[in-house]
């Protein structure tokens, strides 16, 4: 759903394309767990990574794709879903299975994908393959999507998964927040503010209220001066902000890269949504695997660890081009396979399970 007043249409391709690009940054990022002795990083030669110099932003850079995450999340849920929870036209329980229903079978399965191939390394090598973390305790913590709520002791299991678990209690905010604040965008700002000024204590969870709320923010930013401007003027201004605020601040000051830089990107991707378009839907389908392909590449990190210990002298051979071609070649064909065999046909069939069954109590209460 999307509220009526918007100035976009139903579907951004070109946020879809960014969203891909930035699950793939994160594996990028990921690629120093070859080399982790346990859970311990080890001796890293960052700049013989493979194909460095094609991809030293995603080497140096990968793990701010979370942010970005956060980011774009804020940007759409306030867009699509905003004014629909605020009007009531979509409810507690109707939210609740829109998004049970995309992020958890895939989350659940790659745990329990992780929690098997963690048993098979640890045998091997005597050690978990970098998330240590991997008894009954935080199994139960990764099942209820709690695993970076403050309880865990440290990293386990499908370590990627921690921004879902924080993601979790930012629809539960989101929800909360346009349901019953008649102050949104006023509560939104206070909510900046407190995780700026606790960041980065409590990494994980300041992270994920600051970029959520400052995309969202965005998303208000920019659909109010599309409303009073032309779209081509709008974008070409967010445009030059954009290119000015990277090239004035760059890459190396997190709160200003978080708080400015990523939504004003957003902003003004979405506001020159026409004119990128065409190139933005032969990307889109990176969108579409993006889930994905942030589930699924720490579990395969984890089988070419194997494989590579067996077949080969040593972790050296994750420095060779041909093993970064290869993974990623693996982990888009899995992601693509698994968005078409598994997440879609679950997502379809929890949400007609679901909205029958709230027919069928609306009618017995009738």
């Amino acid at each position: 759903m999307h509220p009526p007043s918007s100035v976009f249409p139903k579907r951004l391709y070109a946020l879809d394309a960014l969203r891909g690009i930035a699950a793939l940054a994160v594996v990028f990022w990921h690629w120093q767990h070859f080399f982790f002795q346990g859970a311990l990083p080890g001796p890293l030669l960052t700049e013989q990574q493979p194909l460095y110099n094609v991809f030293s932003l995603f080497y140096r850079h990968g793990g701010d794709a979370v942010a970005l995450f956060f980011s774009l999340s804020g940007f759409i849920f306030f867009w699509l879903f905003g004014q629909a929870v605020a009007r009531r036209q979509l409810t507690g329980k109707q939210f609740f299975i829109e998004r049970f229903s995309r992020i958890y079978p895939l989350h659940l399965a790659t745990f329990a994908a992780v929690a098997f191939l963690q048993m098979a390394y640890t045998r091997y090598t005597g050690h978990a393959f970098v998330y240590p973390f991997n008894d009954l305790y935080h199994a139960a913590l990764n099942v209820f999507l709690a695993p970076a709520w403050g309880f865990e002791q440290g990293w386990s299991f499908n370590g990627p998964a921690w921004s879902i678990s924080i993601e979790v209690l930012l629809y539960a905010a989101f929800f909360l927040l346009w349901r019953y604040s008649p102050f949104p965008l006023l509560i939104s700002m206070v909510l900046i503010a407190v995780a700026a000024c606790l960041f980065p204590a409590q990494y994980k969870l300041t992270l994920g209220v600051f970029s959520f709320f400052c995309g969202g923010v965005g998303y208000l930013a920019v659909t109010w001066w599309l409303q009073r401007a032309p779209a081509r003027w709008v974008g070409s201004g967010l445009t030059m902000l954009c290119v000015a605020g990277w090239w004035l601040f760059g890459a190396d000051q997190p709160l200003i890269k978080f708080a400015l830089l990523f939504p004003l990107t957003i902003m003004a991707i979405a506001a020159c949504h026409q004119l990128l378009e065409p190139v933005a839907r032969r990307l889109a389908w990176l969108g579409d695997i993006s889930y994905a392909a942030y589930l699924l590449h720490f579990p395969l990190q984890i089988i070419a660890a194997l494989l590579a210990d067996k077949f080969f002298q040593g972790r050296g051979v994750f420095y060779q081009p041909w093993t970064l071609l290869l993974f990623f070649a693996v982990l888009i064909g899995a992601s693509l396979i698994c968005h078409r065999v598994f997440e879609r046909p679950m997502q379809q069939w929890l949400r007609r399970l679901g909205h029958e069954r709230l027919a069928s109590g609306a009618i017995a209460r009738q």
